[in-house]
């Protein structure tokens, strides 16, 4: 990967913490990513944007790109 494309995205490994079910019926996944030691950060996607198999406990690799749709 060279630098231009390594500026254009990141990976984060994030710990799939919990799934909570909402009372419209959707569920929401959240997740925990270290910052420092012992210091994590929480994020929350809606649960459907989930692989199909991944389940609470799982460590899941997020991919975040900028893309230039032309």
């Amino acid at each position: 990967m060279d630098n231009e494309e390594a500026q254009r995205q990141k990976e984060i490994t994030a710990y799939l913490d919990r799934i909570e079910e909402l009372e419209d019926g959707s569920a929401t996944a959240v997740f925990l990513f270290e910052e420092e030691e012992d210091e994590f950060r929480e994020f929350v996607l809606p649960a459907d944007f989930l692989p199909e198999d991944a389940n609470e406990g799982d460590y899941l690799t997020i991919k975040i790109e900028i893309r230039n749709e032309e």
